[in-house]
């Protein structure tokens, strides 16, 4: 084989590993998207629990952190039993994403917007970012068993 020839093989081989690995990145950010999608339109709290694993732990702000989906859920219902549950809204945007090889784990980085209902009705909005570690699951799916967010200073 001449080194052209065996240039132009290396160079084929490499092109497709690397279209390999960027799938499961571009999976985790559709995803991310999606789960976004899903707390704008039926509920930040549906969103979560619809996109967490069973051993999900999650880092909200000051409080102690949430482990497991059953601790998640129940701490989520004392939230909606607020009069301003409804109305509050929860959105972000997945702005980065990395994945292992095999795409078994990965994670998304990004940045939120969470609404509030302020005095005479006025939105409060507070932003920050997140990280969110995503899992594989067996269906080919990805789920997330991490997710940590921080507020922007205001």
């Amino acid at each position: 084989m001449r080194p052209a020839q065996i240039f132009a093989a290396l160079a084929t081989l490499a092109a497709a590993t690397m279209g390999a690995y960027a799938a499961p990145k571009d999976e985790l950010i559709a995803t991310d998207k999606a789960f976004s999608e899903m707390s704008a339109e039926k509920g930040m709290h549906a969103a979560f629990l619809a996109y967490m694993t069973d051993d999900a732990r999650l880092f909200q702000g000051p409080t102690p952190p949430l482990s497991g989906k059953a601790a998640i859920a129940a701490a989520f219902a004392e939230e909606e039993k607020s009069p301003h549950y409804k109305a509050q809204k929860l959105t972000w945007t997945p702005l980065e994403a990395e994945a292992s090889s095999d795409g078994t784990l990965g994670w998304t980085r990004g940045t939120w917007v969470y609404t509030v209902p302020g005095e005479k009705d006025a939105p409060i909005k507070v932003t920050g970012y997140y990280v969110t570690e995503w899992r594989r699951q067996t269906d080919g799916s990805y789920k997330f068993c991490l997710d940590i967010g921080g507020a922007d200073k205001h």
